[in-house]
Formats: C-alpha cells, sequence, structure tokens
C-alpha cells in the first residue's frame, strides 16, 4: 500500500505504506495447488499441451523451510513450495469470523498460498488497533508488556483458518511504520521500554504462536531504519527464539531488501525484494548474487488500485520476479489489503469485489503456468543471450530463464504499445528438429498458441513476431520454448 508521493518527496520511488519450527509443532496438510518438482522439459511440454487447465492439487505440509541449496522454500516432506502470494495487511483486525472464511476460502480457490497479514493494526482498519468487535491488542494502550490474551487467542484462530486451507502467513508481529511514523508502532515500542518491552512481547507471541506451523514471521515493515536501530529485529527475533518459535523469520524494509534494512542477521531466513522501480530485474538479479545464499521473494511493489497502475504493470513486476530468481512473488489490491478499512488512496467498489479483480485472475494464471513447470530449476538469462526483444527501454526487455541442461526457455515480453514485437531467440535445432514453441496469454484464459518452424536455424538466434494484442489492449506475452518435442497436436 502507498501513499502519495508528495507526502515523502524524498522518497526515491512512490513511496509505499504497507508496506524450523518446534519438533513438537503441528503439521497441517490442506490440498493446494502446489505442483511437485518436474524434471526435463518433457513433464514441461506436457504442460503446455494443456496449458489454460488447472494444474492438479497435491498436498503442501507445514512447515515450511529453506531447501538445502537456499534457493526456494519447500514443505515438511522438501516439496518445493511456490509462493504465490495475496497481500491482506488487515485481516485480522478488520475483518469478522464470517468475512475471514469468505477471503480465505476465496484465495485458496485461486491458488494463492501465502497472504502477508499484519498481528496488529495500528491505522489502517476501522476500529485500530482493536478488531471489529472492540477487542483490544494491549491491556493498556500500546503498552507491549502487557499483551491481550483475547486478542490474540482470537489472531490464532484466523491463522489457523489459512493454515486449514493450504495458506502460509507471512505474520508481521509489529508493523513498524513508515519512516517510524503513525502508521506504525515504532513510537509505542519505545515508549514502553524499547528493546526490553520488544524482546519481552517477542516471547510471548513467539509462545503463542509456535504451534501453528504455516508462519513465516515478517518483522519490520516500511521502516529503513539506520543500523543503530537493527535491534528492532534482533530483539523481536531474539523473542520469539525464547519463546519457541522456530518458523522461518524474513523481513520487510522501507523500498529497501531485508538484508539492506537489518543486517547479515542469523535469524534472517529469507530475504526479499520491496521496489516501486520500473525496472527491476537488476534488483532480483543483486538478491540472487548474495552471500550467504537465501531464497527472496518480491515482497512488495506498486499495488493494483494505487499510482493509476495498469494491468501490465502489474503482471510485468510478477513475471520478471518469477524469472529472475525470485521464490515467488506477493500481489497486492487496494481496498483489499485494509477491507475498506481507513486507506491513503481512493478506490471504487470494495473488497468483495475485487477478490476478482483482473489482477488476481492474472496472479492466478501466473501460479496456474509456474506450477506446470519445474520452476526451481529456471535459471535467468542475466545477459539476454537466449531472448531478447527489439525496441523500449530497461523495463520493456525480454526477461528469461532457461533450466540447467537448456532444453526448456521461458520468456516474458513485457508490453510496449499494442503491436507485435521482434523477439531474437537463441535456441539452437537439435538433431535438425526444431523445438516445440509456444505463446502463452499473459491476460486471459485462452489455449496457448503453436507455432511450428521446419526452417529453424541450427545455430545463431531465430526471429519472430510476438502475437500483438493479447486481447487487452497491451502486448504482453509469455514464450516457451522446449527441445523434447516430438510431433505436436493440434490446438484444442
Amino acid at each position: 500500500m502507498t501513499a502519495p508521493p508528495v507526502i515523502h518527496r524524498t522518497a526515491p520511488f512512490p513511496r509505499p505504506l504497507r508496506r524450523r519450527p518446534p519438533e513438537d509443532s503441528r503439521i497441517y496438510c490442506a490440498a493446494v495447488t502446489n505442483g511437485p518438482r518436474r524434471a526435463g522439459a518433457i513433464a514441461a511440454l506436457a504442460f503446455l499441451l494443456a496449458c489454460g487447465t488447472a494444474q492438479p492439487s497435491v498436498p503442501v505440509e507445514f512447515p515450511l523451510r529453506v531447501s538445502l541449496d537456499h534457493r526456494r522454500l519447500e514443505d515438511h516432506k522438501g516439496r518445493p513450495f511456490l509462493v504465490v502470494g495475496d497481500t491482506a495487511w488487515s485481516l485480522i483486525a478488520q475483518l469478522d469470523d464470517e468475512d475471514v472464511a469468505r477471503y480465505l476460502d476465496d484465495r485458496a480457490g485461486r491458488g494463492f498460498n501465502a497472504i502477508i497479514v499484519s498481528l496488529i493494526e495500528h491505522k489502517f482498519a476501522t476500529h485500530a488497533p482493536a478488531t471489529r468487535a472492540g477487542v483490544q491488542p494491549f491491556l493498556a494502550p500500546g503498552d507491549f508488556t502487557r499483551p491481550n490474551p483475547d486478542y490474540f487467542d482470537r489472531a490464532h484462530r484466523v491463522i489457523e483458518q489459512a493454515g486449514a486451507r493450504g495458506i502460509a502467513v507471512w505474520l508481521c508481529a509489529a508493523y513498524l511504520g513508515w519512516d517510524g511514523g503513525d502508521e506504525g508502532f515504532f513510537k509505542e515500542i519505545n515508549a514502553a521500554g524499547g528493546q526490553t518491552a520488544l524482546h519481552r512481547y517477542g516471547r510471548f507471541v513467539g509462545d503463542r504462536f509456535k504451534d501453528l506451523p504455516n508462519i513465516v514471521w515478517m518483522l519490520g515493515g516500511d521502516y529503513a531504519f539506520p543500523p543503530s536501530l537493527r535491534w528492532l529485529g534482533d530483539q523481536l527475533a531474539a523473542g520469539l527464539r525464547e519463546g519457541g518459535a522456530g518458523q522461518v523469520i524474513t523481513a520487510h524494509g522501507g523500498q529497501t531488501s531485508a538484508v539492506e534494512t537489518f543486517g547479515d542477521r542469523s535469524w534472517l531466513g529469507m530475504d526479499t525484494v520491496y521496489t516501486y522501480a520500473d525496472d527491476q530485474r537488476p534488483l532480483h538479479l543483486l538478491a540472487l548474487q548474495r552471500e550467504p545464499a537465501r531464497p527472496f521473494v518480491l515482497i512488495e511493489s506498486t499495488y493494483e488500485g494505487e499510482h493509476e497502475a495498469r494491468p501490465e504493470r502489474v503482471r510485468r513486476q510478477a513475471w520478471t520476479a518469477m524469472l529472475s530468481g525470485a521464490a515467488g512473488q506477493f500481489f497486492g489490491n487496494n481496498p483489499m489489503w485494509h477491507f475498506d478499512g481507513p486507506t491513503l488512496f481512493p478506490f471504487t467498489g470494495d473488497w468483495r469485489t475485487a477478490l476478482d479483480s483482473v489482477g488476481s485472475r492474472d496472479m492466478a494464471r501466473l501460479g496456474n503456468f509456474f506450477r506446470g513447470l519445474p520452476w526451481p530449476d529456471l535459471r535467468p538469462d542475466r545477459e539476454g543471450s537466449r531472448v531478447s526483444v527489439e525496441g523500449g527501454p530497461p523495463a520493456a526487455a525480454a526477461v528469461g530463464a532457461t533450466t540447467a541442461d537448456g532444453r526448456l526457455l521461458v520468456a516474458y515480453i513485457p508490453a510496449l504499445g499494442e503491436g507485435g514485437r521482434v523477439v531474437s531467440v537463441n535456441f539452437p535445432a537439435i538433431n535438425g528438429r526444431p523445438p516445440a514453441v509456444k505463446w502463452i496469454n499473459p491476460a486471459r484464459d485462452e489455449p496457448a498458441r503453436q507455432i511450428i518452424d521446419r526452417f529453424w536455424p541450427s545455430s545463431g538466434p531465430a526471429k519472430m513476431p510476438t502475437p500483438g494484442d493479447n486481447g487487452t489492449g497491451a502486448n504482453d506475452w509469455v514464450l516457451v520454448l522446449g527441445s523434447d518435442a516430438v510431433e505436436q497436436p493440434s490446438q484444442p
């Protein structure tokens, strides 16, 4: 969520506002659309033949953990967990139980398997920091040393419901607020005793939520504080661990990565990319190159319904992340992140209508696509040596990734006008046989467009035009090539 840029003129981009468990933890097993890892391009091509259809659901078993290669999350059984995330900051404070169930059912039905939620909400709820029913998080206003058990019992039930639907909750334990201002709890933490109070609160929260394996703890919240304040992460993380919370911990900076704001901390299991830049790929590649290696997600970028963002902008952010080494990405929508509560951007309709927004459908389509591919094996085409597109600024450049064996290539061609764009692909024919080539529409549910070219070059780049307008007034497309093709069936 983001405030009008005029409020903080020093921000480099339009400033946003919102941005292994204990052995005795329970394990949730829920049916969600997280496809198992499939080796090789044959499985990928089989998926392409059925592109546009829902991928089969398989169980996810929480808790999540960092994979051995430190590049993704995986579930309790070691299955890769592709983060297809939504932003629901005010879920606990703003919605009653009936609407919580409505929201969770809808997101799970669309294949979203992760949501960002504030455990306590300072500003962006109708009765903040209380719930709709008037239950306060603290027995005295802002006193982090005196949490109200009734409030946190209810929050526990909400998170448990998400887990039962196969949804991981990126739980922001104490949202700090932009620049430590009145949108978050930074001032209250200091007033309640600073480091000691935060540590004590962390211990309470860790103990209360240690049994919920579908949590990923998210520290911070829109505050790019100086190194002298890194105790904001250290004390909360230490308290969580002392309370028995063993879940993965990540962090949310202030248009910064988690590592940039919180430092290279042993408790930091995942990194994040948080940017409103037009060309976001360099930041993803930077996160991918950091040592020690950590998986990372696009935790926040331009929300649908804010900054006059067009659908192709929201799609570009998500596809760029997924083809640049990210373990997943989070989508945001105004008014859904605050559920019609206090906000900073005008909006039309309501959050229930927004459940079926263009962005929601586009993100569901993206998740469905990648679950059918061996996505953990994709490696970014860093230099554009495998795929490129003519014309446009850096943000309109092709974003490609290939499997390590080079037999599968996926590329997103961003929107630039409405007509076709000329793409160059360096994917040589093998044994004189051209690759299978398909265009996937990221904006509409329709069959893949198959291309058969018997004159594919044995070496050097092949050139082809994109299909043009994808039916929405934009011309972004996804190109998929695989080298294990045999005779291609006709399109349905």
